[in-house]
């Protein structure tokens, strides 16, 4: 079995660690070519997986696209064992419909993302941002500004998707009043973790100070928290978002930021990095993290053992986790 593996050490220390290492070299022939990235051509990454005859291929952040053309020039490709979450940068749609199987992480990071997801809002209602510009920068003390705790607190939840449900275990602690909207999912999910469901995103944002935001980045959610969905957050509330940027329409959000009606935390953005002149930054009730909610650096382990377990599932003739289907593929970014 010949494996080509994409990802650069430098960009993913803390995922491969030695043990899987060992796994996955007792696999097959190892092809290391950390040298394939987002720069990468079709090409030249058609001729790469050409010169390793590779039957898997292991991809992740910052690497090149597996296109329809490269998988019908290579037909000992079977397999993409994607390393990470999204897979549409990585590899086209008609590659999957064609045969190509491709897995991601899956919910392996769910808890994780959770626990980035309640410290954002801890640290939102703490109003840390504020407090931080008070000590570091002005050489202050208290400010005019009041935190606000999470005990007791109505939340409003946008997705029930895996990550969601893992924040709800944590929220159930502070005694939340949790509620959510997501048509997706039956209404017996929500009986069974507690949740009240809502019928609309303009009842989750009236009826709750405290905003969480985990749908997925359809074209349908493109932009679908807009200044109209903003306004009927209640004065003093707060949006919090780990989902994806373009889910929130980012220059209606700076205005309703810049008014000081409510405050915000945000790990995920339209375009990343963020521009240093983003108007985000500098705003004292924005909590600002660069896509790092989860996973967290000493969990990135579980993602390397998922990925090396499923290879190891596909060799075997074994069921493979986290397949990307069709259906899928257009709900992950």
């Amino acid at each position: 079995m010949n494996i080509l593996v994409t990802p650069d050490p430098t960009h993913y220390p803390g995922i491969i660690d030695d043990n899987a290492k060992s796994r996955l070299e007792s696999l097959g022939t190892i092809f290391y070519r950390g040298d394939l990235n987002e720069e990468t051509t079709e090409d030249e990454y058609n001729a790469a997986i050409k010169q390793s005859r590779a039957e898997i291929v292991v991809t992740g952040w910052h690497g090149p696209r597996l296109t329809l053309k490269i998988y019908e020039d290579n037909p000992r490709l079977k397999y993409m064992c994607h390393v990470c979450g999204a897979v549409r940068k990585f590899v086209e749609l008609e590659a999957i419909e064609a045969g190509l199987i491709v897995s991601n992480w899956g919910s392996v990071i769910a808890k994780s993302v959770a626990e980035g997801a309640l410290m954002m809002i801890l640290a939102g209602l703490r109003r840390v941002t504020y407090f931080q510009m008070e000590m570091h920068v002005r050489k202050g003390w208290l400010g005019h500004r009041q935190n606000i705790g999470l005990l007791r607190q109505k939340v409003g939840l946008f997705g029930l998707g895996a990550v969601a449900r893992e924040l709800v275990k944590l929220l159930i602690l502070f005694d939340c009043e949790i509620s959510a909207y997501d048509p997706f999912f039956p209404g017996s999910l929500f009986e069974e973790m507690g949740v009240m469901r809502v019928s609309s995103l303009e009842e989750l944002f009236v009826s709750n100070p405290i905003i969480s935001v985990h749908a997925a980045n359809t074209p349908e959610n493109y932009h679908i928290i807009d200044a109209e969905l903003l306004a009927k957050i209640p004065d003093g509330g707060l949006l919090v978002n780990t989902a994806r940027g373009a889910i929130i329409d980012e220059n209606a959000l700076i205005a309703e930021l810049k008014s000081g009606r409510i405050d915000a935390a945000l790990d995920v953005f339209e375009v990343e990095p963020l521009d240093h002149d983003s108007e985000f930054r500098g705003l004292e009730n924005c909590l600002l993290i660069p896509h790092m909610a989860g996973p967290s650096f000493d969990r990135r382990v579980d993602i390397g053992y998922v990925a090396i377990e499923n290879i190891e599932n596909y060799i075997n003739g074994r069921e493979i986790k986290n397949v990307i289907t069709p259906e899928k593929y257009v709900m992950i970014t």
